[in-house]
């Protein structure tokens, strides 16, 4: 008994010394790959599944923690394939979509909207004791339920639901918004995603630069290989990671940066640990911006 737990405990000191070697190596070269399907279009307005799709695809193709197949390959496979773009689609479908594209992921999912308008008409105000013209106004929402399927399994690997409602009838911007925060929901499951590479003093040399949207005053949150644990059943090597503090990008190459611990108020370095080479490090996003006056979206699409 003795002897194997000795051995137990070596596995995972063995693993802990090889696994930032082993991240190291594989990088962050292979990103996932997303297939974005015309969406089911429950509004009475002709091809706004396919403005729905292509506004998705436009916000994925900024957020650069993934690559996102062209519409014209997507729609090319379709025709061959005599498969309907829209709407459901089996398990067994999804795979060979995944196969014929090298697809990690497809999204798919519904878009559904409408305009109500309230025309101009008198009204009667008892304070002024007489009928008041009350002007017209019109109100629209657009909602998204978006699901991410794996094509390996057919399984739904991320779902989303996200309704934006504006005073005006103008429908494209209620659906970039709501496009817009599906995309940042997305983020979480998919993020921007590097690698220490090495620490010289107070700075930190990560593998991510310019190509991976990473600009000066950004900040990457580092995570740490904490333990690991080997499935008594399985045998697989389960790794536990910990959050172990805060960087601030300083210089931007095309695919790498330079960074220093954030601080915070009281000037001490937002640090809970010591950074080694090889930890994982993911972008944290922008806020949302806001308009005018801090109301509403300003429909700026940054991440």
């Amino acid at each position: 008994m003795t002897k194997r737990v000795f051995l137990y405990l070596l596995v995972i000191c063995f693993s802990m010394t090889i696994i930032p070697n082993v991240i190291f190596a594989n990088g962050s070269i292979s990103q996932k790959k997303i297939g974005v399907l015309r969406l089911k279009n429950d509004t009475s307005f002709r091809h706004f599944g396919q403005t729905a799709a292509d506004v998705l695809t436009a916000d994925l193709v900024k957020l650069k923690s993934c690559s996102v197949v062209e519409r014209g390959e997507l729609d090319r496979v379709f025709d061959e394939q005599r498969l309907g773009a829209q709407g459901y689609l089996d398990p067994a479908t999804v795979s060979d979509l995944g196969g014929i594209l090298g697809l990690d992921y497809l999204l798919m999912g519904t878009v559904s909207g409408n305009v109500t308008t309230e025309k101009g008409h008198y009204d009667y105000n008892k304070k002024k004791n007489k009928d008041v013209w009350i002007k017209g106004n019109s109100k629209n929402t657009v909602s998204l339920i978006l699901r991410l399927v794996d094509v390996k399994t057919g399984q739904i690997v991320w779902s989303d639901q996200k309704s934006i409602t504006n005073y005006n009838d103008d429908m494209n911007a209620s659906l970039e918004e709501a496009a817009y925060d599906s995309i940042r929901t997305i983020y979480k499951f998919i993020p921007v995603q590097g690698y220490v590479l090495k620490a010289e003093g107070r700075n930190y040399f990560i593998d991510l630069g310019t190509v991976n949207n990473i600009a000066v005053n950004d900040t990457l949150v580092v995570n740490s290989t904490s333990d690991t644990i080997l499935h008594p059943v399985t045998g697989e090597l389960i790794v536990m990671k910990k959050n172990i503090g805060f960087l601030t990008v300083t210089e931007v190459f095309e695919k790498m940066c330079i960074a220093v611990p954030r601080l915070k108020d009281d000037g001490t370095q937002e640090l809970y640990g010591k950074v080694n080479d090889g930890d994982s490090v993911t972008r944290e996003l922008h806020k949302k911006t806001r308009g005018f006056l801090g109301i509403g979206w300003s429909g700026k699409h940054d991440f």
